[in-house]
């Protein structure tokens, strides 16, 4: 790590909350802590904005703004924000820690990769930026520096996104100029950010076109003296195709990176989720073969090299000296008998039928229907094995005959594919392919909501034209029960529910609670939740109270119905000799009680 990183935060605590423990990297807008939530007891990263910076208010402000909004951002990809403040000049941001290393670092270690885990690896980068898209916002920083590549396993869980909000935040600061914005970035800007700083989703979609081009050649597409130059070869160069750098890359795998970086934003996906349902089509219909183009045998991998020791041995065999081998005896050449003559004479056909004698056998006279009965056992026909499996192979020929005349008569297509596609744009792809789908719902863990996880028949089989296809929407993950803090104070609450990974909000609007004090958490909604939903707490008011009517001067009955009216039903009354009328009551009248609260009547004797 470069020593001249700054470390100056090392050691201190922030808001008496956040212990920083060690430096992880230092950006251009920010340097990023490794730090430890005492409250929690949990491991974040802790992205501290540099002074000079943070000393605008225009800067910050906008920047406190950008973290509210990306905090909003729930998806399996995106790296998290749990908390945004500032401190004695630091302003800073509270983020979920990934363990492992960007896609910068994978990259440099690998050279590129093959075109299925390229296009696994930017699946999921698509699908949160389409997230981010959806909700209105625009990352403008995608590159492999902010991709963060989490331990082993699965891309699709394993990749996250980070840098949301910050990045547009730095774009649209007005003491960053343009030159200052491109120093990191240059590489991956879209045409109309370098031109006119102004971009959408189209450029996220851009900038996601390079990192996929990277990612399957292993170098950037333009290169340059300085960052200015590279951002001017973006406006006027076209991105060359990533077969020209690595032949024998399918065409397929062209058509995504020279559409999504067109120089005409309308000519590209409209967003990270039309591009994510054009990066699965394309994984759905390329063969093994060109998915796993380029990939290289693991090294000391057992199965690898057993393969290689049995093709030596096997070699060995084959290229040995040739021995000449004793012919079996029943194999050994015999003389051949000679040849007959051409035109026998009556001798010789009468030594030829004298070779082979018929004896003559007595046959008495039967029907057509014995004769077989009669036969020898050992010449009568029976069916034999090779019959039947002859007459199968007949059947067999026929029906795949007319299943291939069924299936190239025009009756079957392909099964379009339209996974990770949203709901809306799958529906439409397969109406225009004039199929009805029809569509249920099922929780994933891994695919966002509204977004397709499968279809039946799936995208490797055949469909009949016009036939109906079932189409399966994720519901996203499946809902877990929220955590019961009622009772609670709202910091303990908040706390306790932020720890089990949900978003908090107090209801503006307050109860009344006979059970719970004022102030504290009446209730929660929903009683349960997908990870990450927002949670709303309901804070009590205490319990009600109510003005005690005036029954001094009734009689006893009187005096008890009027209380029972306003509520008060727990009347204990006071008798004094053979008194029957009220003389005094606890509470006074116009006091405010519970209905639930004790009422004594105080009874005055005989007048």
């Amino acid at each position: 790590m470069d020593k001249t990183l700054d470390e100056s935060l090392v050691g201190q605590v922030l808001d008496a909350r956040y212990r920083v423990d060690s430096l992880i990297a230092r950006g251009g807008m920010a340097t990023v802590y490794l730090a430890t939530d005492r409250r929690l007891d949990r491991t974040v990263a802790l992205k501290v904005m540099h002074p000079e910076l943070a000393r605008h208010d225009e800067f910050v402000s906008r920047f406190i703004r950008e973290a509210k909004t990306a905090a909003k951002l729930t998806h399996p990809n995106i790296v998290a924000v749990f908390d945004q403040s500032a401190d004695g000049g630091h302003v800073y941001l509270v983020m979920e820690y990934v363990d492992g290393q960007t896609l910068r670092e994978l990259l440099a270690d690998r050279g590129r990769f093959t075109p299925r885990e390229a296009l696994e690896i930017l699946a999921p980068v698509l699908s949160a930026l389409g997230a981010a898209h959806r909700a209105g916002m625009v990352h403008r920083d995608v590159k492999p520096e902010n991709v963060l590549i989490a331990g082993a396993g699965s891309y699709a869980h394993a990749v996250k996104v980070a840098d949301f909000g910050l990045a547009r935040s730095a774009a649209a600061g007005a003491t960053v100029s343009l030159a200052g914005m491109i120093v990191g970035t240059a590489s991956y800007l879209a045409p109309e950010q370098v031109k006119s700083g102004v971009c959408d989703a189209r450029s996220d979609v851009y900038s996601a076109g390079i990192v996929l081009y990277e990612l399957l050649t292993g170098d950037k597409p333009f290169v340059a003296d300085s960052p200015i130059q590279v951002a001017y070869r973006h406006v006027h160069d076209t991105v060359p195709t990533p077969s020209a750098s690595v032949p024998g890359l399918d065409p397929a795998l062209d058509a995504l990176v020279s559409r999504s970086t067109a120089k005409n934003p309308d000519e590209r996906p409209a967003d990270a989720n039309v591009f994510h349902a054009e990066i699965m089509r394309t994984m759905g219909n390329l063969p093994d073969a060109a998915l796993d183009f380029g990939a290289l045998p693991e090294e000391n991998d057992p199965d690898q090299t057993a393969t290689a020791e049995f093709a030596a041995m096997a070699e060995q065999r084959t290229t040995s000296a040739t021995r000449v081998m004793p012919a079996p005896e029943a194999t050994r050449a015999v003389p051949p008998p000679p040849p007959l003559p051409t035109n026998p004479t009556r001798i010789q056909r009468s030594a030829m039928r004298s070779e082979a004698p018929v004896k003559k056998v007595y046959k008495p006279r039967t029907n057509p229907n014995q004769r077989r009965e009669l036969m020898p056992a050992d010449q009568r026909w029976r069916p034999r094995r090779g019959h039947y499996a002859l007459a199968v192979i007949v059947v067999l020929a026929v029906v795949l005959g007319v299943v291939a005349w069924w299936v190239t008569s025009g009756q079957f297509r392909s099964m379009p594919s339209v996974i990770r596609q949203t709901q809306e744009a799958a529906l439409a792809e397969l109406n225009r392919d004039g199929l009805h789908p029809d569509v249920d719902t099922a929780y994933d863990d891994s695919v966002p909501a509204g977004m397709v996880i499968g279809t039946s028949p799936d995208p490797s089989q055949k469909v009949k034209k016009g036939g109906s296809v079932r189409v399966t929407v994720s519901r996203g993950p499946k809902p877990i029960p929220v955590p019961d803090e009622a009772g609670k104070s709202p910091d303990a609450a908040t706390t306790a529910l932020r720890a089990a990974g949900f978003q908090v909000a107090i209801a503006p609007d307050q109860v009344f609670s006979d059970t719970v004090d004022s102030g504290s958490v009446v209730s929660l909604a929903p009683e349960n939740a997908q990870p990450g939903a927002l949670v709303t707490l309901t804070l009590s008011k205490g319990a009600q109270t109510f003005a005690l009517p005036d029954v001094t001067g009734l009689p006893e009955d009187q005096a008890i119905a009027k209380l029972a009216g306003e509520g008060f039903t727990n009347v204990k009354v006071n008798k004094w000799f053979f008194g029957n009328t009220v003389h005094s009551q606890q509470p006074e009248a116009g006091a405010h009680a519970r209905h639930k609260d004790p009422v004594q009547l105080f009874e005055s004797p005989l007048s």
